[in-house]
């Protein structure tokens, strides 16, 4: 393409996209309601995850809260019980697949279908690069990368079929400075 189209069409691309913006500053985007939504959230025995159940808890959505610890998921679940959402709780290793495929079948079963997924299970390791071992590294691979695939996998078909849901993947920038540390140490 003429780099001068491509510049006219750049430019007239970020001037629509400036004034987007400034219009959504005044009229605000009607949020969706997650009432009664069926939530299921990885890591949500502390941190973030334990976080954003509060925040679901307190819209009236019903969760189920995956952890690997046991006392911090049921921390977790009274909680948002307190709050005022329904809460069903399971230790889970994400770091196994067939143990998140064995818990996904088990929520299909005797809860229902999941209509939003939250990928926010997630571990990491403090030390530059030539410090961290092995099996530290194969860890944050199985809870960072794969484990977001096997609950996908295990979930997502079940909302297509409805017509209905979302998946929601959190990263922490604290796992992007680890990263860059270790590139750049």
């Amino acid at each position: 393409m003429n780099p001068f189209l491509e510049l006219l069409l750049f430019l007239a691309t970020l001037i629509y996209s400036y004034l987007e913006a400034f219009v959504k500053l005044f009229v605000p985007v009607k949020r969706k309601s997650v009432s009664g939504e069926l939530v299921l959230i990885t890591g949500a025995g502390h941190g973030v995850g334990r976080a954003t159940a509060f925040e679901f808890a307190k819209r009236h959505s019903r969760l189920v809260l995956w952890d690997i610890n046991k006392h911090g998921v049921e921390d977790t679940a009274a909680e948002c019980e307190r709050l005022g959402a329904t809460v069903q709780a399971f230790v889970v290793d994400c770091s196994k697949r067939e143990e998140i495929y064995s818990a996904a079948e088990k929520v299909k079963k005797e809860i229902g279908d999941i209509s939003i997924l939250v990928n926010n299970a997630g571990v990491i390791t403090a030390a530059d690069l030539l410090s961290t071992q092995d099996h530290q590294v194969e860890r944050m691979f199985e809870v960072n990368i794969l484990a977001h695939i096997w609950t996908t996998r295990a979930f997502l078909p079940a909302m297509m079929n409805n017509n209905h849901g979302h998946v929601v993947t959190v990263a922490s920038a604290a796992g992007h400075f680890v990263t860059s540390y270790m590139v750049a140490y």
